[in-house]
């Protein structure tokens, strides 16, 4: 090995043992029940009542996973089968040790809507945004961990809702839901999963 080859390794070798410390992220994976999606027939049926639709693949969450790192938050979001020309919303609860903050993902076709809620006030969070990959079947959405006041952790809940591809029709009154920490059942909140410290 020549002497410049030997200084550039002395020197890139610390570098690249450092880099994968610094980015790195703790990451919580949560699986959920398959086919475990509700229908919610009416607004005036009880959340508790809800029908099970099991077939119903483009609301039924399998999977839960959240990278928190220093200075971002992503939470990822595995579907059954993702409708391509969708209804959806998917709510995420964000619970950290400052508060209760809730992101939506609108998904209404083109690129996906998002906005982040703490209480009743808009939070204003640059670098918010969300992709969805059709191919894998997964939603994911990243916001810097500035707009959470920088939480030591979060704990994460996912709620999906959507109307099938026949929404335009005023004789339908259903929607389908599931709850990622909950096997068919649907509540007033959304259940969080287990704290993730951030990295």
């Amino acid at each position: 090995m020549s002497r410049v080859a030997t200084r550039l390794v002395a020197v890139l070798v610390p570098v690249a043992l450092l880099t994968p410390a610094a980015a790195r992220a703790e990451k919580v994976v949560t699986e959920d029940a398959v086919g475990d999606a509700v229908t919610l027939v009416d607004e005036a049926v009880d959340l508790g009542e809800a029908v099970p639709a099991p077939d119903h693949e483009a609301t039924d969450v399998i999977r839960t996973a959240v990278a928190h790192g220093a200075k971002r938050l992503r939470v990822g979001v595995a579907f059954r089968a993702l409708e391509r020309d969708p209804f959806q919303f998917i709510v995420i609860r964000v619970r950290t040790p400052q508060g209760n903050y809730e992101l939506l993902v609108e998904r209404l076709g083109g690129k996906p809507i998002t906005s982040i809620d703490r209480g009743p006030r808009t939070v204003d969070c640059e670098g918010l945004g969300a992709k969805v990959d059709l191919r894998a079947d997964t939603v994911t959405a990243s916001l810097p961990t500035s707009c959470l006041d920088a939480p030591r952790w979060v704990q994460i809940g996912v709620g999906a809702v959507s109307v099938s591809g026949q929404q335009a029709n005023p004789e339908l009154d259903a929607a389908y839901a599931d709850d990622a920490h909950r096997d068919g059942a649907i509540r007033d909140t959304i259940a969080t999963g287990p704290k993730v410290r951030r990295g």
